[in-house]
């Protein structure tokens, strides 16, 4: 039971193995490293994982989940058509047999060529939206039309606040992914899936920040929704080095005590961690020891993938 941030610049990218499900959450890509060709397609090149029985020159995977169709979440989805074919392919869509409610109105995101793999990777998917494990992975989400509906929910961003949210369960760790909601948009989320509200009643070990930790994006509702109102091991931040003409500003309360309880193995009696940003790696969670999670950051991908097939 193992999962990977990876270090994609102002992208994001998640890998996870659990309950024998392999899981792949968004696959943006920097100009220095890209999931798919320097992680994923070596890992099970080299652990012989099993081929797909629809395409057999590609690899089973269980699920790709893409949060929602901005291009630094699916910049690397040619690679990932190449070489792998998903038993589930989760995202936003207009599938045919879907509710008028949950479809995408694809007028409202910029033209990109992503995008139209990522239309062609839907043909024949069937509806609807779900998770590849019903006991360990839970899936949330806005209506597409409902936020298309609301000036508040558009004018914030309506590709950001159709954002598919993950919260999974790994060996009684909870870790939860909101991918790029916004602030009205976090609050319209949890105030209508009560489920969700019980999720976070009952804890967050580890947060990847919604938007990128971006300050545009960061919800006290959903700290204030949480067990102790503040995660229980860390904050993780991906995005990339700031400079100084930088507009993408972090917000700083993710590195305060006051959002996180530091409860991991980067914290020190000296110096409590309660943040950590990709920027300085890769970030590898163990969780197959109970109870405590180890952490480690990697810069170097050999190490990288050395140190997960050891797990």
């Amino acid at each position: 039971m193992k999962q990977v941030i990876f270090n994609v610049g102002g992208a994001l990218s998640v890998y996870s193995e659990f309950s024998g499900k392999k899981l792949l959450v968004d696959i943006g890509k920097s100009k220095d490293y890209n999931p798919i060709t320097d992680f994923l397609l070596p890992l099970y090149e080299r652990q012989r994982y099993t081929k797909s029985t629809t395409d057999s020159s590609k690899y089973y995977i269980d699920q790709l989940l893409i949060s929602h169709p901005h291009n630094d979440h699916i910049s690397a989805i040619s690679d990932f058509r190449d070489a792998f074919f998903p038993e589930l392919l989760t995202c936003p869509n207009d599938n045919d047999g879907m509710d008028d409610n949950h479809k995408v109105n694809w007028d409202l995101f910029d033209e990109n060529p992503n995008i139209d793999i990522l239309k062609e990777m839907l043909v024949g998917r069937q509806p609807p939206l779900r998770a590849t494990h019903d006991q360990n992975e839970f899936i949330y989400y806005l209506p597409a039309k409902d936020v298309d509906g609301s000036d508040e929910l558009s004018g914030e961003s309506y590709c950001n606040n159709i954002s598919i949210a993950v919260f999974l369960l790994i060996n009684h760790q909870r870790i939860f992914m909101p991918g790029d909601i916004q602030k009205m948009g976090m609050k319209e989320l949890i105030d209508r899936n009560y489920y969700l509200k019980n999720k976070l009643a009952g804890g967050v070990d580890f947060l990847i920040t919604p938007h990128h930790g971006l300050k545009s994006s960061f919800s006290t509702v959903l700290f204030d929704n949480m067990r102790n109102k503040k995660t229980n091991r860390l904050n993780i931040v991906s995005e990339k080095s700031s400079g100084d003409d930088d507009n993408r500003t972090v917000d700083t309360r993710y590195s305060s005590s006051d959002y996180c309880l530091g409860n991991n193995n980067l914290s020190t009696r000296d110096s409590q961690c309660n943040q950590v940003k990709t920027s300085r790696g890769h970030i590898l969670i163990d969780y197959s020891t109970y109870g405590r999670p180890k952490l480690e950051i990697i810069s170097d991908k050999e190490i990288l993938l050395e140190k997960f097939m050891q797990i």
